[in-house]
């Protein structure tokens, strides 16, 4: 086998194992979301969101962008792998105490609820836990060992689903989403340690952490900015509307994540890994870039359009008639869902060329006018606010895309077809989709069944013909990917 075949062969391989880690992962915490959403309430899963808000933020200080930095770089010694480690246990130890000393001052921010302080401190445990996995499983990511992966994410998913389940049959409240959050990364954490081969040595080198900071600290700046873009919303609906607000809009958008991370991130889950060994040959690269972006892009946007022309069964039958009120945001949602499917190797892409920096930059200024426009949206409403985090990413793409074309050599406009055909599609399907309810009124109400069996139909018939006019090659690649040729 040639080495071109090898790099192929275990690329796919890890495609495979990543696209069964997602789909494991996400369909099982679907399933125990709508559980846990027919026993708890929203104002619980508002909570619950202002915490890991605050813990996501944290969570960048322990890591600080070395677990990407070790898979990154060309060459690797077992000093460097100890170094990041080491650094990132002590970080945790000091963000842990910084958390739950602060908890009580960041509950006087939003409302000063009696159970937030508590939540806080129990969850700034799981900084530690994150902090023992985040060298181990960057270094299984680097060898392609994604099947590990797979089975340490899965087994934490299950355990933390079922901890919180019957948590939450016993009365449990808002803590049995607390208890997920732990359980998950504990089990987690086992796992990973079992099926990792290598185990830190006492090494620390200051030269080897500049030497990692100069990727990881353009990374850090990146992750918080990034983390500006997906958490500034929901603090703002905590802090200025209610935990019951941020409950509906942190639903809507928990099912969009999901559906996006099915789709996206099946392929996205290698892509730093594979553009980052493919960073030395330009044209292979971005064969690859394309092709990702494609798959990606068909597969998820019809799953987006279907979401949110059947939004109105489908939610209250899944989670419960109490979650009615996440519907329009949901729909709102599904529209950023349909750009993240394409746009989510962009910042992959240009860490694995070396340009960290610029991806940085390009974060940053997305989370700056998307923080402009929540501030500005916040006292419409929650509705408002979706709206206003949808537009944000449209408004600002095409800065991603000269981006792209300056530090990696990306035609945007071959770039752009790769979204814009099954898009395309999607806006005739949705017609449809409109055409019917105004030719059957109340049909969603009055036979709910019929009512999503015909949006399904209209979906497989409209994207089916579609993509064989405007991508035949959709299907040749994943027959490929099938046969492990690709």
């Amino acid at each position: 086998m040639t080495d071109d075949r090898a790099f192929r062969s275990r690329a796919v391989r890890g495609a495979g194992w990543v696209a069964a880690d997602k789909w494991s992962n996400r369909l099982t915490g679907l399933l125990v979301l709508a559980v846990l959403g027919r026993l708890l309430s929203p104002a619980d899963f508002g909570l619950v969101a202002i915490a890991t808000g605050f813990m996501a933020f944290a969570t960048v200080f322990v890591d600080q962008g070395f677990g990407r930095a070790l898979v990154q770089r060309a060459q690797l010694a077992t000093v460097h792998s100890s170094t990041a480690f080491w650094t990132s246990v002590g970080s945790a130890l000091v963000m842990t105490v910084v958390m739950v000393a602060s908890a009580p001052l960041l509950s006087m921010i939003f409302g000063g609820s009696g159970a937030l302080p508590g939540v806080i401190q129990l969850m700034a445990v799981g900084l530690l836990l994150n902090a023992l996995a985040s060298t181990p499983a960057a270094l299984l990511e680097r060898e392609f060992r994604f099947r590990e992966l797979a089975i340490r994410r899965f087994s934490g998913t299950v355990a933390g689903g079922g901890a919180a389940i019957a948590s939450a049959f016993l009365g449990a409240g808002v803590w049995a989403l607390v208890i997920q959050t732990l359980v998950t990364a504990t089990v987690g954490l086992v796992t990973l340690w079992v099926a990792s081969r290598w185990k830190p040595t006492f090494e620390f080198d200051r030269g080897v952490l500049r030497d990692l900071w100069a990727v990881g600290g353009s990374i850090i700046g990146m992750e918080l900015v990034g983390l500006l873009n997906s958490q500034a919303d929901r603090l703002l609906i905590g802090a200025f509307l209610s935990p019951q607000a941020l409950g509906y809009y942190f639903l809507a958008m928990r099912v969009v994540s999901i559906m996006v991370e099915l789709f996206s991130s099946v392929f996205s889950g290698v892509s730093l890994t594979t553009f980052s060994r493919l960073q030395d040959d330009r044209p292979r690269l971005l064969t690859w870039f394309y092709k990702l972006t494609s798959l990606s892009s068909t597969a998820a946007i019809p799953v987006f359009a279907f979401a949110a022309m059947t939004a109105p069964v489908i939610l209250p039958f899944v989670f419960g008639e109490q979650w009615t009120a996440s519907v329009p945001i949901m729909q709102i949602l599904c529209f950023l869902g349909a750009l993240n499917a394409v746009a989510y190797f962009d910042r992959s892409v240009l860490i694995a060329v070396g340009r960290a920096r610029s991806a940085f930059r390009l974060t940053l200024g997305q989370s700056v006018l998307g923080i402009v426009l929540e501030l500005i949206s916040v006292p419409f409403g929650v509705i408002a606010v979706a709206v206003a985090v949808t537009l944000r990413q449209y408004v600002y793409w095409p800065i991603r895309l000269i981006t792209l074309h300056r530090n990696v050599g990306v035609d945007w406009r071959k770039y752009f077809l790769q979204w814009f055909r099954p898009f395309a599609v999607s806006i005739v399907a949705v017609g449809a989709s409109l055409l019917v309810n105004v030719a059957t009124p109340r049909l969603d109400e009055q036979h709910p069944v019929l009512f999503v069996a015909i949006n399904a139909v209209i979906a497989v018939v409209v994207f089916g013909l579609g993509t064989v006019l405007t991508n035949r090659s959709f299907f040749t690649d994943l027959g490929k990917i099938a046969r492990r040729r690709f």
